[in-house]
């Protein structure tokens, strides 16, 4: 409507003596217009064609025989909100009113009534049954009133209809348009059609085999399909629906339709034990009974085909690894992600650009999956290659997006921050920021603003999320992040205190479970429990957990350090940073609180290296965030390990002087702000692709590099083509002269 408004604005301007009389059922812009040039336009909308209140009282005292003025005003209130004032159909309920002396109840048999009425002004039973068969659909195109009804003169039906104003022809697509029915007649034909449950249910199956065709809106398509009870149908449009609506992950809108389907076909429609899993994931009432349908989901075989062979191969292998995600088995989850992203490669082979969309949109749940499992490296490249394949910019912004808060928690904070920058802010719409669609960016965010040590700021980016977090999978990551906020500001045992409960109840928060994002969030409650001095229980909790991995290490040596373990703490510092699966933020966090141990027992060797490990990764990639959990007297002691010596990053690190937005190395903008050319210069190469472009520039093949490196030839030809594309290069050559100009690789 609003490109409406502005052609009839532009076309009044042109022409002043023009007199304009619009009917409209949208709201629209003209009706308040005030024109200074003496031209007039006049808005007719469906308010004024409709029936009041008061004009149906009238009608009712003086058809119906209703005389008492309070029963009759109470009566034209329901007759109106029955019809919307639409004045056949009022008609129809006065008349009705007037044989049975009151107002008949909605749905009742005396409401058929009405539909009687209003059929009587139809010409014969066929135009009856012709009305009935394409009022089941929200509206219906000549083609789709032909398949309902196998009337071949649909067209001229429907213009009988519109001229006795039952309905209208709309706008559908340019050149096309459809035949929309009154809503009160469409409600009362369509309450007829459903008498014949067969037909009506064929009826259900052809509409939406005709808004699926149509590349309508699929949810109205799978709540057809599911109307129908046509399982096979509403199998393959929520195989549509969950690649082209990344909502749908977050949604229990389908909750009620869904959970008709008997279980026995919910087995063998895969798709349809996926949407139901996921509605049930994101209903906060009966979110316990999720992980049960996730597990049917997994093991379910489809008996049908969707797209295209490679692709559905493909689409099945991830929807059983995202459905394991949601049967809280990350592990296996992410195990069957890596197949699946086997299977994507042959998929794009096998189909070049033709589906590339539906991979890079499966792609971007599955890169999920594996950060969750701990396979980080794999993870990133899986979201930037869901980059590259997403055909639109929404599709890749959402994308982005994911890659950017896997980044920021890792603790490559620049990197993150690059990623946020280059989110196309012209197809982001703002309502996205405070939506599931932007939960990673918001991590993102926060982990910039808690590197930067600005808790109070990170409290107000996370407010975004306060929409959607208690029915979405990255509750821990976002809650992880409220916790050190708060107790960076001191007020983290009371929401310590309240998160423990919430763990400890019948049915968990989403998204907790064995996974990476639990164990962070594990890790800062222990924290925060031993800033409080509640170091008891924060051993309690460390204790019940099933494994101590590498998310964890940092708060085991800092529950051993409050607890006046300090050569315990120097040893477990020593066997965490061997283990394998730390991140960068992990690694640092552990050197860290490791180099306080090593203070403590006088090992002033070991607590310089390790303080100057963790320095030296917040100067190169920006995680600062564990300086906060340092009591001030152990960071005043660490600075002075270095008063004599030129430790100056070491003094910028541990200065909480600085803890300002945008004072540390790796503060990124919010989507869209400004970006500093020279401090996002560099192209995005994972950290292994870093040490595939090493070795390139002194190994001329891929199988010398593979030799090297102890990886298959095909591994290093894939990260070749990665870091190739990455560098925008075509030979060797020009890889090793790019990387060098942009600072990758040392000059020979």
């Amino acid at each position: 409507m609003h490109a409406v408004d502005a052609d009839l604005m532009h076309l009044l301007a042109e022409r002043p003596e023009l007199r304009v009389v619009l009917t409209t059922r949208a709201p629209t812009r003209t009706a308040d217009l005030d024109l200074t040039d003496g031209s007039v336009v006049r808005v007719v909308t469906l308010s004024e064609l409709a029936l009041t209140e008061d004009e149906t009282k009238e009608l009712l005292q003086s058809q119906a025989g209703m005389r008492d003025e309070a029963t009759a005003a109470s009566a034209a209130a329901a007759v109106v909100r029955a019809t919307r004032g639409f004045a056949l159909a009022v008609r129809s309920v006065v008349l009705t009113i007037a044989q049975l002396g009151r107002m008949p109840p909605l749905d009742s048999e005396e409401w058929g009534a009405v539909t009687a009425r209003l059929e009587s002004l139809l010409p014969d039973a066929r135009t009856v049954q012709f009305v009935s068969d394409t009022s089941v659909p929200p509206y219906v195109d000549v083609e789709l009133g032909r398949r309902l009804t196998g009337a071949a003169d649909a067209s001229a039906l429907f213009s009988v209809l519109e001229r006795n104003g039952f309905g209208r022809w709309i706008p559908y697509a340019p050149g096309r348009q459809v035949f929309q029915y009154v809503e009160t007649i469409r409600s009362s034909f369509r309450t007829r059609a459903s008498r014949d449950p067969a037909r009506f249910s064929q009826l259900c199956t052809t509409t939406a085999e005709w808004l699926l065709d149509n590349e309508e809106v699929v949810s109205q398509a799978l709540l057809y399909a599911l109307e129908g009870r046509d399982h096979r149908l509403a199998d393959r449009v929520f195989f549509t629906l969950v690649i082209e609506n990344p909502d749908s992950y977050t949604t229990d809108r389908f909750l009620t339709p869904l959970s008709g389907v008997p279980e026995d076909d919910l087995r063998t429609h895969p798709m349809l034990a996926f949407g139901l899993a996921l509605a049930l994931t994101a209903s906060p009432v009966r979110r316990a009974e999720a992980p049960r349908i996730a597990r049917i989901a997994a093991e379910a075989e489809a008996g049908h085909s969707y797209a295209e062979p490679h692709v559905d191969e493909f689409a099945l292998a991830a929807m059983r690894a995202i459905a394991w995600r949601l049967a809280n088995r990350h592990r296996e989850s992410a195990a069957l992600s890596t197949r699946a992203l086997r299977l994507a490669e042959q998929a794009s082979a096998a189909n070049g650009s033709q589906f590339s969309g539906h991979v890079g949109t499966i792609l971007r749940q599955l890169s999920y999956s594996l950060f969750q499992g701990g396979q980080f490296d794999e993870a990133m490249q899986a979201a930037e290659r869901s980059v590259s394949l997403c055909r639109t910019p929404v599709t890749r912004d959402f994308s982005l997006v994911y890659a950017a808060g896997y980044h920021a928690f890792t603790g490559d904070v620049i990197r993150a921050g690059a990623l946020s920058a280059s989110i196309d802010t012209r197809s982001w719409p703002p309502e996205f920021r405070d939506s599931y669609l932007n939960g990673m960016g918001i991590v993102a965010n926060g982990y910039h603003r808690l590197d930067a040590l600005d808790h109070a700021g990170a409290l107000d980016v996370l407010r975004h999320a306060d929409g959607f977090i208690g029915t979405a999978e990255f509750w821990p990551f976002l809650t992880a992040l409220s916790l050190s906020a708060r107790s960076g500001l001191g007020q983290g045992l009371p929401e310590a205190r309240r998160l423990l409960r919430e763990l400890r109840g019948a049915v968990p928060p989403p998204g907790v479970g064995e996974n990476v994002a639990t164990e962070r969030l594990c890790a800062v409650l222990a924290l925060a429990l031993v800033s409080a001095g509640e170091t008891a229980e924060a051993a309690r909790l460390l204790a019940r957990l099933p494994r101590l991995g590498p998310q964890l290490a940092g708060a085991q040596i800092a529950v051993l350090l409050a607890s006046g373990r300090e050569q315990e703490a120097h040893d477990r510092t020593r066997r965490a940073l061997e283990c394998t699966g730390h991140t960068l933020r992990s690694e640092a966090e552990t050197q860290l609180l490791g180099a306080v141990a090593a203070l403590r027992v006088g090992a002033l060797d070991d607590a310089r290296a390790l303080l100057v490990a963790s320095a030296v990764t917040w100067d190169v990639y920006g995680p600062r965030a564990h300086v906060a959990w340092l009591r001030p007297e152990d960071r005043r002691r660490l600075g002075e390990l270095f008063a004599d010596d030129s430790g100056a990053v070491v003094g910028r690190f541990l200065d909480a002087r600085e803890a300002t937005p945008g004072a540390v190395p790796g503060r990124a903008p919010e989507p869209g702000g400004p970006v500093s050319p020279q401090r996002f210069p560099a192209p995005l190469l994972t950290r292994r692709e870093k040490v595939v472009l090493s070795a390139l520039a002194s190994h001329a093949s891929a199988r010398d590099i593979a030799e090297v490196l102890v990886v298959s030839p095909n591994t290093v030809k894939t990260q070749l083509r990665s870091i190739y594309r990455k560098l925008g290069a075509s030979s060797r050559r020009e890889a090793l002269d790019l990387a060098r100009g942009q600072g990758l690789l040392p000059e020979p």
